[in-house]
């Protein structure tokens, strides 16, 4: 969207796809590429959170559900931005009552983040525009059409990181 709110037009792709079915398939990842983009901005601004302070939220949620609480520089790393600026995003989430930081439980020089009780559900609320029909759809599938999407996904996503 533009400054007046106007959906700005789709760059061109310069390399045509060979065949019909291959033009219709780009169409389509191309507008769920921009509902995954207007769901997540609807999340945003359900959290009143930046990008990167939401996606540091779901890292170190993640990371306690799983008992393995992030320190401050594991979430830098994880974010790709210094630690000064995670001290601050820390700082943010912690006044917003989302996070906090405590003693390491396994260094006791050092301290770790994690969410606060009600995080997880909030997130949850605000990103089930996405999650929730994503794993409808994704349970429609057959395994063999699942395997097949996985398969385009993870050739995609490799194909992209390797141009960056």
């Amino acid at each position: 969207m533009d400054e007046h709110g106007e959906r700005q037009a789709r760059p061109r792709l310069r390399t045509r796809p060979r065949t019909a079915a291959g033009a219709a398939a780009i169409a389509s990842l191309e507008v769920l590429g921009e509902s995954v983009h207007d769901a997540d901005d609807a999340a945003l601004r359900q959290l009143d959170l930046r990008s990167t302070d939401a996606l540091a939220l779901q890292h170190v949620v993640q990371a306690a559900a799983a008992d393995r609480p992030l320190s401050p520089t594991a979430l830098a790393s994880r974010l790709r931005i210094t630690t000064a600026a995670v001290t601050k995003l820390v700082d943010r989430l912690s006044r917003a009552g989302r996070a906090e930081r405590q003693p390491n439980p396994r260094d006791r020089r050092g301290i770790v983040v994690v969410p606060s009780a009600g995080a997880p559900d909030e997130l949850d609320r605000a990103y089930g525009r996405i999650t929730a029909p994503l794993v409808r759809i994704v349970d429609e599938l057959t395994d063999d059409e699942a395997e097949v999407v996985a398969r385009f996904a993870d050739r995609l996503g490799a194909a992209i990181r390797h141009g960056l």
